[in-house]
């Protein structure tokens, strides 16, 4: 394998964590491989481990540049902060500035489906990669089997799983599917210019995804659909302010609307294998 340098923002985030141990694991050498982010007590763990680390605020141009620089490649994992959509233009502007060879960026599944506000984000990079002239990737996440982690506690209690999802299904995967598939893209030939939508090979139901907490769980879970408007109540009776509230029933309308549904075998022809089953992943996270 050719000696090269590969630069990954968004390092310290799990999606991040779970692809640099499978660059690793496929043979790129840990110190040719930067781990950048803000979280410097995960920077200083993945120092230990052998990686080369950088302390970056993508919203901080100079910084950005000087770390692109320095590199051949550059994964851009996609951020959680709301001028997101900036600084993935930051990292693209200094790639092009750069003659950066790749850049490998993770979006999110149908995001040139304007019905779905959620990609939006996404889409305005992926439009910014496709008229930047660099050389790219873009691999489309579908939802996260973990995001389940976080309804799982009324489960736990009460034995219902409550959503305004309606009768919505979801093709998740794991983060660590995912980013074995980004490190496959990363290790290999053949993908610029490509756009992957990744989901998981099967297409779970909320009376799915409630079978599979309880197994997890060991009791019994049930299903129980709700209206957008009882899901807001719902939330905000139990001391969720309402941006937070209005934020995931808006998730919930997505999901049932069709935007997590699967969209084709890429992830398992990546990976070479069916992609981690929904207990199997909630077990393992």
């Amino acid at each position: 394998m050719p000696k090269r340098s590969i630069l990954v923002f968004g390092a310290t985030g799990a999606l991040g964590g779970h692809l640099l141990e499978a660059l690793a694991d496929r043979g790129l050498p840990r110190g040719s491989v930067t781990a950048a982010g803000r979280n410097k007590e995960r920077l200083t763990a993945l120092d230990a481990a052998g990686f080369q680390t950088a302390v970056v605020d993508m919203s901080d141009a100079a910084r950005v540049a000087e770390l692109v620089t320095l590199h051949d490649e550059v994964v851009l994992i996609s951020g959680g902060d709301p001028d997101r959509a900036s600084q993935h233009q930051t990292v693209i502007d200094a790639a092009r500035a750069a003659n950066t060879a790749h850049v490998y960026y993770t979006s999110g599944v149908r995001a040139d489906d304007d019905q779905f506000p959620i990609n939006a984000d996404h889409f305005a990079t992926e439009r910014a990669l496709a008229t930047s002239g660099v050389t790219h990737t873009v691999l489309r996440n579908t939802w996260y089997v973990e995001n389940f982690l976080q309804s799982l506690g009324g489960p736990r209690h009460t034995g219902v799983l409550t959503a305004a999802a309606g009768g919505a299904v979801v093709a998740a995967a794991t983060r660590k599917d995912l980013a074995e598939a980004l490190a496959v893209v990363v290790t290999t030939e053949g993908h610029e210019g490509r756009t992957y939508s990744l989901s998981g090979d099967v297409d779970y139901s909320y009376d799915d995804i409630a079978e599979a907490m309880s197994e997890v769980l060991g009791r019994e879970v049930v299903y129980r659909p709700v209206s957008p408007g009882t899901m807001r109540d719902l939330l905000q009776s139990s001391g969720l302010a309402a941006d937070a509230a209005a934020f995931i029933v808006g998730l919930d309308e997505t999901i049932a609307a069709g935007a997590f549904a699967r969209v084709g075998d890429d992830l398992r022809r990546l990976l070479g294998r069916p992609t981690t089953g929904l207990t199997e992943g909630l077990r393992s996270a």
